[in-house]
């Protein structure tokens, strides 16, 4: 098992909750697709951190500032439907794991007509992550409506799934998929997409999850 210290919360978070009223037009992903072979094959969103699955941390994140959440999976399906946190996306393309695949799932799940026009996008692997993080990506890409994506940036290090996007960009991935290009950093790249500079001072935030050794017996 983890056992974490986490950061408090940031004091801005019950105004940005409030602003537009809470999670008004975001949805959330969290992707849980990744294979662990670093882990030893297993699923990291499974992993229990202090009591509880990594996935349900980073699905916290996102409860207040989202009108609903998604999961990515591509394995373990039933798994993470019987945890009843979210609904459980399995990836159009299951012979190409990778974060790009989880993103076109949820393009393909969202309705013409839904209600969203922002997404926040979180792995399930960084169990430290406050509410904070997403909070401040989503103001970001509300303040800069020139841009499409806003990913988070720490100690010189881009963290591009901690980001939040405009709907309008998901349709683009698939074309990329179809390229057979799956890098995530090349798709944001290609859209006007720009990097939110986070504090040192949070980077233990962005620590995950990617050895056997960060777990105990």
């Amino acid at each position: 098992m983890v056992k974490m210290n986490y950061p408090t919360q940031s004091p801005s978070l019950d105004a940005a909750r409030n602003s537009k009223g809470p999670g008004s037009g975001v949805v959330g992903l969290v992707l849980c697709g990744g294979a662990g072979r670093r882990m030893g094959g297993r699923d990291k969103g499974l992993l229990t951190v202090d009591g509880q699955p990594a996935v349900s941390l980073a699905l916290s994140c996102l409860e207040p500032l989202c009108e609903s959440r998604f999961i990515s999976a591509n394995r373990n399906i039933l798994r993470y439907q019987n945890l009843e946190l979210g609904t459980v996306l399995e990836d159009l393309r299951p012979a190409l794991p990778g974060p790009l695949a989880g993103i076109e799932a949820l393009a393909a799940a969202l309705a013409p007509d839904a209600p969203y026009d922002r997404l926040l996008l979180l792995p399930c692997d960084m169990p430290r992550l406050t509410a904070e993080v997403p909070e401040r990506l989503l103001a970001a890409l509300d303040e800069q409506e020139d841009k499409e994506i806003i990913y988070a940036s720490c100690g010189g290090q881009a963290h591009y799934l901690c980001a939040a996007l405009r709907v309008s960009v998901l349709d683009s991935v698939s074309f990329q998929l179809d390229n057979a290009d799956y890098a995530v950093r090349r798709w944001y790249a290609r859209r006007r997409s720009a990097a939110l500079r986070f504090s040192d001072a949070l980077g233990e935030q962005f620590l995950n999850m990617n050895s056997a050794e960060d777990l105990g017996p």
